[in-house]
């Protein structure tokens, strides 16, 4: 028996041609709508360079080059997916547009984040690879509401009379009186989430402002050959009950709280929130561009368009600068415990004291009496902020004096990062011909 696809001969019993992959079952008529759907699937792709029309040969399954730009591309990589796209229902995603520039400005960032930077960095990094990714994720268009029920106080006035013999004082008192009350809380929001768990912290660090308004359509979305598209392991259901719903709920509690702000309250509680959504499946692009320094490797997450970064490995340090950096940290803050603070708590005590006693007062010298009280309290506070003053200037010079140290420490790497930018080399590897491109530093 021989393959209907590719022609190949086929074993007894094989279910799939060993050449081309086509499924084959003994039956001519299922091979041949097998072949013809496989063929009309696969010649749906363009070219990822300049988007030509792909002629794909019904038994190609690795690599197809384009007539018009002769760019390379990864045909059994863009089945992959077509078909994650078409079983997840894919409607719309971020596509990778970052420039080699952007990606090696990203890079040259991450480099000088740290304080403790190795002053051959420049020299030693090699940018060795760019990975494309492609993460299913849900855009959720969540529209909660939620009751809530409280006691609001009302403070009512009452007169009452004092006879004090040759004369009659009216004097107020307060009380609160409490009253059931009730609301309604809402809140409209999109809620973005990884449809795949291993992604999780970098689909919420890379897209946490995400803007809707930059999705593209998915007949519009195209990437790199090369891309990896993962897996979607994180159902949405899931994904909704546990990223989407406590954002949600959150918010509805801020807003119950924020309208009843301005009210004496007691009692606050919820009646449960109900949350109405409307879910879009997308595919979101991220870059990783890896760089050695010695025998080390690190790497930096990117965004589809470069506009935000994250890295949650090491990134090149120098050790000994560390070390040195840390003691001087750790030597301030001892010096800076090591000063007196003032004991200015009778001063404290004695303001507070002075307005009970111009309270006193205000019975017997009336309004004047209550007048020194305050004044009495002002001027002790005052004689306590005076006594911390030298304090305060103490531990400030302290700063001072070790940042001017930990200042010189650093010296050095600010004058290699300087040297470094103005020069306009871009590091070793990938990216080297970015150099000359300001945009790049």
């Amino acid at each position: 028996m021989f393959c209907s696809s590719c022609g190949g001969k086929l074993q007894e019993g094989a279910a799939f041609c060993p050449g081309c992959g086509t499924q084959s079952d003994g039956n001519v008529a299922t091979q041949a709508a097998t072949v013809q759907a496989y063929t009309t699937r696969v010649r749906d792709f363009q070219c990822n360079n300049c988007g030509s029309p792909l002629k794909i040969p019904t038994n190609s399954n690795a690599a197809v080059r384009c007539p018009s730009c002769k760019t390379e591309c990864l045909i059994e990589r863009a089945i992959k997916n077509a078909e994650i796209a078409s079983k997840e229902n894919i409607e719309s995603g971020i596509p990778l547009t970052a420039t080699p520039s952007e990606l090696h400005s990203i890079v040259v960032s991450v480099l000088t984040s740290s304080p403790a930077m190795p002053l051959d960095v420049f020299k030693k990094v090699e940018v060795v690879r760019e990975e494309h990714y492609c993460v299913p994720a849900y855009v959720f268009h969540c529209n909660g509401t939620e009751s809530f029920n409280y006691e609001v106080g009302n403070e009512r006035s009452q007169t009452y009379t004092v006879d004090r013999g040759d004369s009659v004082d009216v004097r107020e008192k307060t009380r609160m009186e409490w009253a059931p009350s009730s609301g309604t809380a809402s809140v409209r929001k999109v809620i973005l989430a990884s449809g795949n768990r291993d992604l999780n912290n970098h689909v919420n660090s890379l897209y946490a402002n995400f803007d809707t308004n930059k999705l593209v359509d998915i007949e519009e979305l195209i990437f790199p050959a090369n891309v990896d598209t993962l897996n979607a392991n994180y159902p949405q259901t899931a994904a909704f009950n546990e990223i989407a719903v406590p954002i949600v709920e959150k918010e509805l509690k801020e807003k119950a709280e924020d309208q009843i702000r301005k009210q004496t309250t007691t009692g606050l509680s919820f009646g449960g929130a109900s949350i109405q959504k409307d879910t879009v499946r997308i595919f979101l692009g991220m870059y990783r561009v890896v760089f050695s320094y010695g025998e080390d490797e690190h790497s930096v997450w990117i965004n589809g368009d470069g506009s935000n970064w994250w890295w949650n490995e090491g990134v090149p340090e120098d050790s000994s600068l560390k070390a040195a950096i840390d003691n001087k940290n750790q030597a301030m803050e001892q010096e800076v415990e090591a000063v007196p603070v003032p004991k200015t708590w009778y001063y404290t005590l004695g303001a507070v004291g002075s307005v009970v006693l111009g309270i006193v007062l205000l019975g017997v010298m009336g309004e004047f009496g209550l007048i020194l009280g305050i004044i009495g309290a002002i001027v002790l506070l005052l004689l306590k902020r005076r006594m911390w003053k030298p304090y305060n200037k103490k531990c400030e010079d302290i700063r001072t004096r070790f940042q001017q140290e930990i200042d010189t420490l650093e010296a050095g790497i600010k004058n290699a990062t300087q040297k470094f930018k103005s020069e306009k080399n871009a590091l070793r590897g990938i990216y080297e011909k970015v150099s000359g491109d300001s945009g790049a530093f």
